[in-house]
């Protein structure tokens, strides 16, 4: 009996690593872009509406494409780990922004709309999980400003629900964002509010995002030398609080 379980072992540890793989994996395919889509966003700050953005996600191209509506801020990122573009004005010239960069006077991050999480799934394994959800622990990518995340996936959506970020040590929680209200958008699931509590600023940022897909990228938005001054519409009506 003992001979049993001790060949045994190995073989169901590595299904289960095998399996936990396979579900991150399925995880970055759900939280990746399979066309181009528009999100209006309301944000609000410390209960305060403080701005609406337009995000367009161009997959194609692998960029994304901020614009912020008060003062004409933009910026274009790419859709994974690395450094941008940002002008503070459409007559401003352009300076370097890494995805990591939080939008003006927000707790936002570029990075937050890729599959940032995507590393050496080895390592990772589950620290809790029910009937509903999934809590995986991760160590962070290499060379990325993080240590760790700790993401809470519905097992059915398989999108992140609560996403924990610690710098420097395992000990050290910075961020902690709460997706809500999903829906399908194309073929992918995505929240329609963002909530994201700062500890480095003691700050809690609201995002409500109204999605839609997009038949063709507006002209200039994924262009490095005309993102800056590439025409973007508005809502007529403000985009509702939720």
């Amino acid at each position: 009996m003992v001979a049993t379980i001790i060949a045994t072992t190995p073989v169901r540890v590595a299904a289960n690593r095998a399996d936990l793989s396979a579900f991150l994996e399925r995880a970055h395919r759900m939280a990746g872009f399979p066309g181009p889509v528009r999100a209006d966003i309301r944000i609000e700050k410390d209960g305060e509406q403080v701005d609406r953005a337009v995000l367009i996600v161009d997959p194609a191209a692998g960029k994304e494409f901020f614009a912020m509506q008060s003062a004409g801020w933009r910026a274009l990122l790419p859709l994974s780990w690395g450094t941008g573009k940002a002008a503070i004005s459409k007559d401003a010239k352009a300076t370097a922004m890494g995805v990591d960069d939080p939008l003006p006077k927000t707790a936002l991050r570029p990075f937050e709309f890729f599959p940032f999480w995507q590393t050496d799934y080895s390592t990772a394994f589950i620290s809790d999980s029910n009937r509903m959800e999934k809590t995986i622990t991760l160590y962070a990518p290499p060379k990325t400003p993080y240590t760790l995340f700790v993401i809470t996936f519905d097992k059915e959506k398989i999108v992140p629900l609560a996403i924990k970020y610690y710098k420097d040590n395992m000990n050290t929680l910075v961020r902690l964002r709460r997706d809500t209200d999903h829906i399908m958008v194309g073929s992918r699931p995505r929240p329609q509010s963002i909530e994201i509590r700062d500890f480095t600023d003691n700050s809690t940022t609201v995002l409500s995002l109204v999605w839609r897909t997009l038949d063709n990228v507006p002209p200039g938005v994924t262009d490095d030398a005309a993102f800056a001054t590439a025409s973007v519409t508005w809502p007529a009506e403000p985009v509702a609080a939720r």
